[in-house]
């Protein structure tokens, strides 16, 4: 009995070695099937399975492109950085690496990568520029927008935004509510509230006065209250939507720029490895 298992045990392991599907060649294709189709973390782990006199550079790209796509930074650094920089896909390497420092805000790493007389400097200055911009640090980029090219244009244009952004004041959304009750929400381009604040309070504020003036107190000290409640209301409502306004135009900024980014690709080239 003994002798028949190592003998199915033997069978097995020749089997095994023997299949074609396991076959370095056979694994490699049904990786680039599983990376054409978008199957990135099976792909990376069939191409992981291949030896490592199997392992290219460009199967190597491959695993650090499938890990950064499903967000494995780590990973896909550990991959990237074992590109030499005799390969053909360097230069493309350190944007990709830039992206991810991109990604996770990571100014200190992304400056380190930069290295002027390369290739992929330009494109990594880009990154630091939008990473800034992103962390509105305006004061730090002014004079690294003097490059000539459509993407400084754009990110130029993106600096003016940011360091002077059309922001509307909360002081004076204020001070106009309480001259004229609603023209700060007019301000603030809540046109309809604004108005509707000024019929509302105007009304209220009548019939207080005329109720007072013909001694009917109680309904005059009523429509006072309720008149003054839309009046210091709207005030303060004025000021919250200045504020709301101002969050608008940073989140319009900041949606723009990760727009721009995204058509970009963050000034990473893709290969066309799927045909």
């Amino acid at each position: 009995m003994k002798s028949f298992f190592i003998s199915l045990l033997l069978i097995i392991s020749i089997y095994s070695q023997s299949n074609p599907l396991k076959q370095p060649q056979n694994i490699k294709l049904f990786a680039d099937y599983l990376f054409c189709e978008q199957d990135y973390l099976r792909a990376a782990e069939e191409y992981i399975s291949l030896k490592d006199t199997y392992l290219s550079d460009t199967i190597i790209y491959k695993i650090a492109k499938c890990y950064s796509i499903i967000g494995e930074f780590d990973k896909s650094l550990n991959y990237f950085f074992n590109i030499p920089a005799s390969s053909v896909f360097y230069d493309n390497v350190k944007r990709e690496i830039g992206k991810i420092y991109f990604l996770n805000e990571d100014e200190i790493s992304l400056n380190k990568m930069m290295v002027e007389k390369e290739n992929s400097f330009n494109d990594l200055l880009k990154l630091k520029i939008a990473l800034k911009l992103l962390k509105n640090q305006t004061d730090d980029i002014e004079n690294l927008l003097t490059y000539d090219g459509e993407d400084f244009i754009t990110l130029r244009n993106f600096y003016s935004q940011r360091k002077n952004p059309d922001y509307k004041s909360e002081t004076v959304a204020g001070i106009l509510s309480a001259i004229i009750p609603g023209s700060g929400k007019i301000y603030t381009e809540e046109y309809s509230d604004g108005i509707t604040a000024f019929i509302l309070t105007g009304i209220f504020s009548y019939l207080a006065y005329d109720n007072l003036k013909h001694e009917h107190n109680f309904r005059g000290y009523l429509f006072t209250g309720i008149a003054a409640g839309f009046y210091f209301g709207n005030i303060y409502g004025s000021v919250a939507s200045a504020q709301i306004f101002n969050a608008k135009v940073d989140f319009s900024f900041l949606r723009s720029l990760s727009e721009f980014l995204i058509m970009r690709n963050y000034f990473v080239k893709e290969y066309e490895f799927c045909n």
